[in-house]
């Protein structure tokens, strides 16, 4: 009546009147919430199948129910080889089990946990991830889920290891600068006013030195 449109569901039925006649008969339902619904799984397929980061599902047990296909490309796994397994499959061994204990404690107390850490391609290839899990809980709080996103940042880390090589050391003799002898001190200071435990400084002057 306010003019505003919505979507409909129409069933026609001809029945037969005393007469001899027909009437039809119309039943119109409103679906608009239903084609809203329709909408956002078509909008969520689509950004899981086109993301540009491997995106993980698993049920409240942590075995892998989805995979999208970037998943597939950057750990070199099918998605019929990982369904129903836990994701430690891609884990590299480089990592502590306290490590992976803060971190499930994160998932549980937070609902949530990101971070980098190293992951190992089927093909053995060790490579460095930006991750970022989510925990979807049902009405009654209880775990459906996770849901955990991830991006090869390899070669970002090689550049960035690169860069500090070049900033802390000199380019012609390879030898640590005065910038690395700063940071290091400064991370021994640091660690003696929390230990208590005595820093010594010894300073060699080199006579003559070509």
């Amino acid at each position: 009546a306010d003019g505003t449109p919505f979507w409909a569901e129409l069933a026609a039925l001809a029945v037969p009147e005393p007469d001899g006649g027909k009437a039809l008969r119309v039943v119109l339902s409103d679906i608009s919430d239903h084609k809203a619904a329709q909408e956002k799984l078509v909008l969520a397929a689509s950004v899981f199948s086109h993301s540009g980061e491997g995106i993980v599902i698993t049920d409240a047990d942590a075995n892998i129910t989805e995979v999208n296909d970037t998943f597939s490309r950057l750990t070199g796994y099918s998605r019929a080889e990982v369904l129903g397994r836990n994701p430690r499959l891609l884990g590299s061994g480089l990592q502590s089990k306290a490590f992976y204990a803060a971190m499930w404690a994160d998932l549980l107390t937070k609902g949530g946990w990101s971070g980098e850490l190293t992951n190992r391609r089927k093909n053995g290839e060790v490579y460095t991830v930006l991750l970022s899990i989510s925990t979807v809980h049902d009405i009654q709080g209880r775990v459906l889920r996770y849901v955990a996103l991830f991006s090869d940042i390899s070669t970002a880390k090689a550049h960035e290891g690169q860069l500090l090589h070049m900033a802390h050391f000199d380019s012609l003799t390879n030898l640590p600068i005065r910038l690395l002898l700063a940071d290091r001190l400064q991370q021994a200071m640091m660690q003696t006013r929390r230990t208590d435990f005595p820093l010594a400084v010894v300073f060699l002057d080199l006579d003559g030195f070509m």
